[in-house]
């Protein structure tokens, strides 16, 4: 015999065709809702950025390193402080230097001296030269006379031959002693010696301005007016032309440089916007920045480990007073590409 089964308010159970039906629903709901998701996907686009790291600086902007390797001296400067151009930041070790120049510069004058004192020798001597061949051109004036009147004497026969022959002696005598005086230059070798110790006082003062530019280098000045920013350096410290002593930022306008990885460079292009965040600006609702890529210089530089190029950015600072030489991380926008691109890495 059969059972018989009897139901009250329940609903009757599905047949195969309902099943079939709901499962066919089933189906087309997920595939519009993949189909969906797909072309949303494609659709949607999404900024693909590159991490850089910098700081914020001036328009006019400079940093400061040593000319030459040496101990540190004197500081003149602290951060913080407003500087002119040409102002002395820091003095290395200069004594050698000075001792060098002082020495020259010592040689220099004795030699100067030396010039004066053969120049007015040589003024004496030639003072004196003067005065002898105007005494020998009076005697030999004298002879010229004394032998016309002994001439004229004996052509009448009241003198004789002899004494005639006397004065024409006499006369060749004082002739030859004024030619003699005329030619002669007591000064020449005055003038030699001059000429000597002139070249000699040219090489010392060559030394001289040799030693001011050695000198000038142990000076390290302001190349430009603004704001210095000083290092960790003390007296006494060693230092080399790869040490950055000082950053000094002058002008009105802020700029943001950044670190671009020497990689990702070639992406960056003028124009392409970037979010920063400031190291003095902390915690999650920390104050975000905003601004675009002006430059990118083509020099790539290092830093360690890595390479890079510097990106020069516009930078607003909302009306914060934000010190220059502040420190950044952004996230400059290189690309923008479709959800599916982005999430398996096409470009």
């Amino acid at each position: 015999m059969s059972d018989y089964r009897t139901t009250t308010g329940e609903p009757l159970p599905e047949g195969s065709r309902e099943k079939r039906r709901w499962r066919r629903r089933w189906i087309r709901r997920t595939a519009w809702i993949v189909g969906t998701l797909l072309l949303a996907g494609f659709i949607l686009p999404v900024p693909v950025r590159i991490a850089a790291t910098g700081y914020v600086t001036t328009d006019d902007y400079a940093e400061v390193r040593p000319a030459e390797t040496g101990p540190v001296a004197e500081i003149l400067a602290g951060s913080g402080q407003a500087v002119r151009k040409g102002d002395m930041l820091v003095r290395l070790d200069d004594r050698v230097q000075r001792a060098a120049r002082d020495e020259a510069a010592a040689a220099g004058r004795r030699t100067e001296a030396q010039i004066a004192s053969r120049a007015a020798a040589m003024e004496e001597q030639q003072r004196r030269q003067r005065h002898l061949v105007t005494q020998a051109e009076i005697r030999l004036a004298h002879a010229e006379t004394v032998m016309k009147m002994t001439a004229d004497l004996h052509a009448k026969g009241l003198d004789s031959g002899r004494s005639l022959e006397e004065r024409k002696t006499s006369l060749a005598l004082a002739r030859s002693e004024c030619d003699r005086l005329r030619e002669e230059d007591p000064a020449t070798l005055a003038f030699k010696e001059i000429e000597v110790l002139q070249r000699e006082l040219d090489m010392q003062s060559n030394a001289v301005a040799k030693a001011e530019a050695q000198l000038e280098t142990r000076h390290i000045l302001a190349p430009i007016s603004g704001q210095a920013v000083r290092y960790e350096f003390v007296t006494g410290e060693l230092v080399t032309p790869q040490n950055v002593l000082y950053e000094i930022f002058g002008g009105a306008r802020q700029i943001l440089k950044l670190r671009i990885p020497e990689r990702h460079a070639a992406q960056v292009t003028p124009g392409a916007p970037y979010k920063a965040v400031l190291s003095i600006y902390t915690g999650i609702g920390r104050q975000r920045f905003r601004g675009k890529v002006s430059a990118l210089r083509s020099v790539i530089q290092s830093d360690n480990q890595q390479t890079y190029r510097m990106a020069y950015c516009t930078f607003d600072d909302d009306g914060l007073a934000v010190p220059p030489g502040t420190s950044a991380e952004a996230l400059v926008t290189v690309a923008t590409v479709p959800f599916w691109f982005w999430m398996f890495g096409i470009r």
